[in-house]
């Protein structure tokens, strides 16, 4: 396990802002069906082919507060919801500027598809749906049906989507805290998003999702519909299929995430990717995985400058491999299988916010190459308060 204090940095300070929606104010029922979402607070709700609306409870959330809750199991049966910005409640309208924009939802999963996105009211009707064209900005979608999984769709309505193996056991009915952060100007502006998930139900460790990390956006800051960020205002859900449920919105425009640059060398490639954020005041994470067989020694290497190019490792003996940061400090560890673990206590100090630690591993394998080693990408911690 790595330690490292970071308390003896001198760094700038950053402002941030977060706005949270917990539908403690509605009134809800814990006796189905749920007392009806529709007109509570500003909500519109509709549903598809089922009976019982999208409903809300009292005490059933993860935390034992109201949450919302669909009511039906059965092909085709659906809800679509949606809530316009307004004096009661609102979140910050973005720039385009951000660099750490994100949204957070608490999902109940169930079996065909939960989705949650920020979006925008294009024929001002004051209500958002599927249905209607350019109103759904990116999103999210989640559950446990082999064609669904966890996904992150661009602002154009292009999926990637990846198993919910990568984030450990995920079962029905599970509390999932799943956030997307954004770089609204990378791209030329089009951004990139990355996901990270945490099982509050199983109490397992915030999981960078693998597979959705860095993923374009497709955004445009000339539109004049949903694919312009600068127009979010509004949140949209869709539940269908089976029971879920969603608590705790929140969005903002800093967030501690990770990005992985350069690339690794060896055969499969070594590499080190994002665990736990790198949040201020907790411990972030980072794996480093596909260690060679071969290797009993790695080192992680940490430092405040990187290169983005990689300084070429071909004239000292190992081709195809690149130095990524410019290290600071070596962490030597024994290894023990194919992958390893690394934490880092961040302090809580706000001085830090918004800094970049960037970290990269080398691994000795002395069959390699004529150096004798291998080194993974590099990734860069992005410190925050969330």
């Amino acid at each position: 396990m790595l330690r490292l204090s970071l308390l003896a940095l001198s760094l700038a300070s950053s402002s941030t802002a977060q706005f949270v929606y917990d539908f403690n104010k509605l009134t809800g029922s814990d006796t189905h069906p749920y007392t009806l979402l529709d007109q509570q607070d500003g909500w519109s709700e509709e549903t598809f082919n089922a009976r019982n609306r999208c409903g809300v409870t009292a005490t059933l959330s993860h935390d034992a507060t109201p949450s919302l809750r669909f009511q039906e199991v059965g092909p085709g049966y659906g809800c679509d919801a949606s809530r316009i910005n307004d004096a009661q409640w609102s979140f910050a309208k973005f720039t385009g500027n951000e660099s750490s924009a994100y949204f957070q939802v608490d999902m109940l999963v169930g079996f065909w598809g939960g989705s949650f996105s920020l979006a925008y009211d294009t024929n001002n009707d004051g209500k958002i749906r599927g249905s209607q064209a350019g109103e759904r900005g990116v999103r999210v979608t989640i559950g446990t049906q082999a064609n669904v999984q966890i996904q992150l769709v661009d602002a154009t309505g292009v999926a990637t989507r990846v198993p919910l193996a990568g984030l450990g056991p995920v079962n029905g009915g599970d509390w999932l805290r799943v956030r997307v952060t954004m770089d609204l100007t990378a791209a030329a502006g089009t951004g990139v998003a990355w996901v990270d998930v945490e099982n509050l139900s199983k109490k397992a460790p915030n999981v960078a999702v693998p597979g959705l990390q860095g993923i374009p956006l497709a955004l445009d800051a000339t539109a004049t519909d949903a694919k312009n960020p600068k127009l979010w205002n509004a949140v949209w859900l869709h539940f269908e299929g089976a029971t879920y449920g969603l608590d705790n919105i929140e969005v903002g425009a800093d967030s501690a995430h990770a990005i992985e640059f350069g690339k690794g060398c060896g055969t499969p490639a070594l590499g080190v990717r994002g665990a736990a954020r790198p949040v201020l005041g907790m411990t972030a994470g980072a794996v480093t995985h596909t260690i060679p067989a071969a290797s009993q020694v790695a080192v992680l290497m940490l430092g405040f400058v990187r290169f983005p190019q990689g300084v070429d490792l071909t004239a000292a003996g190992a081709p195809t491999c690149f130095l990524n940061i410019n290290p600071a400090l070596s962490i030597g560890f024994a290894v023990t299988g194919a992958t390893a673990n690394h934490s880092l206590p961040i302090p809580k100090d706000n001085t830090l916010a918004k800094q970049m630690v960037h970290l990269q591993t080398l691994a000795i394998d002395a069959s390699a190459n004529q150096l004798g080693m291998i080194l993974s990408n590099g990734l860069t911690w992005v410190l925050d308060v969330r």
